[in-house]
């Protein structure tokens, strides 16, 4: 009988417990927190969280990488400044355009910020303070939280943690003479990419192991830009001091590329036994007339990035145009003589063939050519 009243006392005493544990919990929380100085709100997302909906947020740090950022590059600053070390440091000259146009290369905002909801995106300052919590390591004071962004990049790509790397020294003997800092790399321009004249690439492709790709040329003439073929490339493609960086793409990686304008091409276009010469508009059965030369290519082929072939008759080019408008002297550079210039267009130029070589002996049998003899006088074309 004394066993059976113990045990009901036991009993009794662990429901008032748990029940004084279930008020505190749920219908006054704030007791709970008191001891740690917390504000309900910095976890739940409302005023009285109970235990079957405690609307906890979403710990921002386990989301960035799973949702898709609601802001865009127009809603951030150009630059900003970040911080100072007192009496060592100036602050940071942070170019926030210049890494919001490179991580777009590469994973977005994302790369550097959190998850932030849509509407006005909190600062920095809202939640990281000017100390660090020894309690919440999660959560670094301000200046953790930016030196541990900056550095996860930096770190990576130049292996170099110097504080004068970013920061602006503020002693004289970081100064050169003129008052430049000389470990100062605001507002330095990359430097200058030299483009290849050409590359070989030797292929496992038995018909044609050599491909001669002529790079300034594809800029030159087709007026191809860098980002045309080089997408998805941040800083960290090419800067790795501990290790080469893997420059060389794939098989794959190179057709996909070329395609987007060779897409109909045979493998023989790119791929021969040896080296090719460069392009020239004599391959194509038209050699270029001076005038013609001063052009760039789109002016005569406008239309898409690939290159077609067109009709060589002058009015598919110049709307209007008749022997008798045309000004032989401005466009040609040879001014004819007062015989010459009575005379129709083919009388020297057969079946109208204005890039064929001029025909003088249908009407001289003394071997005579314009070089030789000039119809006229040659005159220098004013440049346009």
């Amino acid at each position: 009988m004394l066993k059976i009243k113990f045990l009901g006392i036991i009993t009794i005493a662990s429901l008032a417990i748990l029940l004084s544990a279930s008020v505190r919990g749920e219908d006054n929380p704030e007791q709970e927190m008191k001891e740690f100085k917390m504000d309900c709100l910095e976890c739940h997302t409302c005023p009285n969280p109970v235990m079957t909906d405690p609307c906890l947020k979403t710990c921002p740090s386990m989301t960035w990488q799973k949702n898709v950022s609601k802001h865009g590059v127009a809603e951030a600053p150009d630059s900003m400044l970040l911080d100072k070390l007192v009496d060592q440091y100036g602050p940071v000259h942070f170019n926030h355009k210049v890494h919001a146009q490179m991580s777009g290369m590469n994973k977005g905002c994302e790369t550097c910020h959190h998850y932030s909801p849509p509407g006005h995106i909190p600062p920095c300052s809202k939640c990281h303070g000017g100390e660090a919590n020894p309690a919440n390591l999660g959560q670094p004071s301000l200046k953790g939280a930016y030196h541990r962004q900056c550095l996860c990049c930096h770190r990576e790509w130049s292996h170099d943690t110097k504080c004068v790397l970013c920061h602006n020294p503020i002693d004289s003997k970081f100064m050169q003479v003129g008052g430049k800092d000389s470990t100062d790399i605001m507002g330095i321009s990359h430097p200058l990419i030299t483009v290849p004249e050409k590359k070989v690439f030797f292929t496992p492709y038995k018909n044609g192991p050599v491909v001669t790709f002529y790079h300034q040329q594809h800029i030159d003439l087709f007026g191809l830009r860098c980002v045309d073929c080089h997408k998805k490339e941040n800083c960290n493609f090419c800067h790795d001091l501990e290790k080469p960086a893997a420059l060389v793409k794939t098989q794959e990686q190179v057709h996909a590329i070329c395609s987007g304008c060779h897409v109909n091409d045979r493998c023989e276009k790119c791929h021969s036994g040896e080296e090719k010469p460069s392009f020239t508009h004599n391959a194509t059965g038209w050699k270029l007339s001076k005038e013609h030369t001063q052009l760039s290519c789109r002016a005569c082929h406008p239309t898409g990035k690939k290159i077609a072939r067109l009709d060589t008759a002058c009015k598919s080019c110049h709307a209007g145009w008749n022997p008798t408008n045309f000004a032989h002297a401005t466009v040609t550079g040879l001014q004819l003589d007062e015989t010459h210039a009575q005379l129709e267009c083919d009388n020297c130029h057969d079946n109208m063939q204005f890039d064929a070589k001029v025909a003088c002996a249908n009407c001289h049998d003394d071997g005579r050519s314009p070089g030789s003899t000039p119809p006229g006088k040659f005159i220098k074309l004013s440049q346009r």
